[in-house]
């Protein structure tokens, strides 16, 4: 907490990927995960995980409604397009998973 009471809550982008990475590669070390984590004590970052653990809690116990891709893509059929931006715009739909990382990068913005 600094003289205002507040938590240093606030992770920046490079922190998060920082996070990310080292939750990747040191899952079960506490200390090297959070020796990658520059700014941020051993402590925020087990609360970070904490926290990342209860969104998707949330998310699995449908707290957080997943979109209709569905609906979504009859509303981008019924919109004109330049055929060059639908090419750019093909691919492969996110898995429920995906998703899932997405809502939860998003929540920490």
């Amino acid at each position: 907490m600094d003289e205002l009471g507040n938590c240093s809550c606030y992770w920046s982008r490079e922190q998060d990927i920082a996070f990310e990475n080292a939750l990747a590669n040191h899952p079960e070390e506490w200390e090297q995960f959070a020796a990658h984590v520059t700014g941020k004590s051993l402590e925020e970052v087990k609360r970070h995980y904490v926290d990342l653990i209860d969104d998707v809690n949330h998310i699995e116990s449908g707290y957080v409604p997943l979109p209709n891709y569905n609906e979504i893509r009859a509303v981008k059929k019924r919109t004109k397009t330049s055929r060059t931006v639908q090419e750019r715009r093909k691919g492969i739909p996110w898995t429920e998973a995906e998703h899932r990382l997405v809502s939860l990068s998003l929540l920490w913005y």
